[in-house]
């Protein structure tokens, strides 16, 4: 006797079915597992990214604050008794060595170098001691080695570009450092000293982000 249809005893699938059903299962586990792959990657890229661009502001801060310190060093901000801010106030070109190679209240001093030579601030290395260190003339002080503050002191070194007699007018190039040591950003900027009752001004700047490659070169 015939069972009706719907009594039927339902058929067990055949492999070639089981296989086809497995593969597809397979191939979606795959595909959620790449694309999880995938954003995993960029949240990482992005965050990567945002350390970098955070570290490279870190550093640009300090380079910044150098060149003030640098402008308020020229102005005299050592004191006006001070053998550094006599340099300043009588234009003493002989106090700016060949290589910034001079120590104590010479600290940092350039010698402008003439064309084709190689510039002061791209022969001579400005995270080393013939920089000066923020500060030490101004006697200002900024936090460092911490969480998000910079690595180290930012540094700088002045070159006299006028002759005696005209209004003294400087180039001014400092480095920043971010909260990692190999971050960096370097800051040039020229600056006219006070004369008088008239106030010292900066009369541009600029950053040169191919600095190491320069030095580098130089050396």
């Amino acid at each position: 006797m015939r069972l009706p249809s719907r009594l039927a005893p339902r058929t067990a699938p055949s492999g070639r079915q089981q296989g086809a059903a497995l593969a597809t299962v397979l191939f979606l586990m795959l595909a959620v597992l790449m694309m999880s792959v995938s954003s995993t990657r960029a949240a990482l890229m992005a965050a990567k990214s945002a350390r970098v661009e955070r570290d490279r502001h870190v550093a640009l801060a300090a380079a910044e604050a150098a060149l003030f310190d640098a402008e308020r060093d020229i102005d005299g901000a050592a004191g006006p008794a001070s053998p550094r801010a006599a340099i300043f106030a009588l234009g003493d070109a002989g106090a700016f060595m060949e290589g910034c190679t001079g120590g104590a209240e010479r600290t940092g001093l350039c010698r402008l170098v003439a064309a084709p030579g190689v510039p002061a601030w791209q022969a001579t290395d400005l995270a080393g001691d013939r920089a000066v260190e923020y500060g030490r003339f101004s006697g200002r002080a900024m936090p460092t080695g911490a969480g998000l503050l910079p690595s180290r002191l930012p540094r700088y070194l002045v070159e006299l570009l006028t002759v005696p007699g005209a209004q003294p007018r400087y180039r001014i190039t400092a480095i920043g450092f971010g909260a990692d040591a190999a971050t960096v950003v370097v800051l040039q900027g020229y600056y006219a000293r006070a004369s008088g009752i008239a106030p010292g001004k900066r009369l541009g700047w600029r950053e040169i982000a191919n600095w190491p490659e320069l030095h580098r070169a130089a050396s």
